[in-house]
């Protein structure tokens, strides 16, 4: 009797799943996910278009049937985290008329490996749920160009007695008062301003703060105007060093892309990332 394949990966971390790809009747795992996408893309022909989040077994083919200017896709491998980033351009030598290849790359097998692996897996598919964190950074790539409004994201611990303190500033931000705006991600209700103290070091005084959770921080001027948008994980101090870590190494890699749209995918797979690591709310 032929044994089934295992249908999903387990991550090493979490119980999280990724997504499979069926193919000639077997249940083939991905090696690939979409990170984001503009415009209709289609695997092998099929009618449905890709999503961000799908994953990608080795050998598809992926085309875009719209060609618009403007269409694009971002592809990150999972054993790697090398990223393929591909934008239609209405040339004549417009690089969508090629279709894009997952390529079987044979690797060595390690835990480190694996580990990656599991966690890239679990980062991009949370993309699958259109959660609101990664809707404000859509609703900021679509107004870029209009403001000037900085992407950021981070890990801090909790102090129980102090609050938070925020991530060092950008550096053109000037010391003084701002409007600070936090809710919890995903739940609006729970949205709070408070006043946040920047000293002329660029560090902020700590901040009283909710329980541990993903949250959603805007930093705004005095006359109300957003300067940076900031999606942070706060976590119990015993947490706080793993936590910080993983993420570390998370945006050590992600600062390496480069080319058109590196930074926007950067900020978008560090989000991903950061949800995938909060817990379930």
């Amino acid at each position: 009797m032929r044994r089934a394949l295992l249908p999903w990966i387990v991550c090493v971390t979490c119980s999280v799943v990724s997504v499979a790809t069926v193919l000639q009747g077997q249940q083939t795992p991905a090696i690939a996910h979409v990170l984001e996408v503009k415009g209709a893309w289609r695997v092998d022909g099929n009618a449905t278009p890709v999503a961000a989040g799908q994953g990608l077994i080795a050998g598809a083919k992926i085309g875009c049937a719209s060609n618009a200017p403007g269409d694009a896709i971002t592809i990150v491998r999972d054993e790697d985290m090398t990223r393929t980033h591909v934008a239609c351009d209405g040339s004549p030598s417009n690089p969508c008329r090629i279709p894009i290849v997952i390529q079987d790359v044979a690797s060595a097998s390690s835990s480190a490996s694996s580990q990656l692996k599991g966690i890239v897996q679990a980062a991009i598919s949370v993309l699958l749920s259109k959660p609101p964190a990664i809707g404000s950074h859509y609703a900021l790539t679509m107004t870029r160009g209009l403001v000037t409004v900085e992407e950021s994201e981070a890990v801090v611990a909790l102090d129980p007695d102090q609050g938070v303190v925020l991530p060092p500033a950008p550096e053109k931000i000037p010391a003084g008062r701002y409007t600070i705006s936090v809710s919890r991600s995903g739940q609006p209700s729970t949205l709070t301003s408070m006043t946040g103290v920047l000293a002329p070091d660029s560090a902020w005084r700590p901040l009283q703060w909710g329980p541990p959770g993903l949250y959603e921080v805007s930093i705004l001027y005095p006359n109300q105007e957003q300067v940076t948008h900031l999606i942070l994980l706060v976590v119990p101090a015993a947490q706080y060093q793993a936590k910080r870590e993983a993420f570390d190494e998370m945006k050590a890699r992600t600062a390496t892309w480069s080319g058109s749209n590196a930074r926007s995918d950067e900020h978008l797979f560090l989000r991903a990332f950061l949800l995938s690591e909060s817990d379930p709310q």
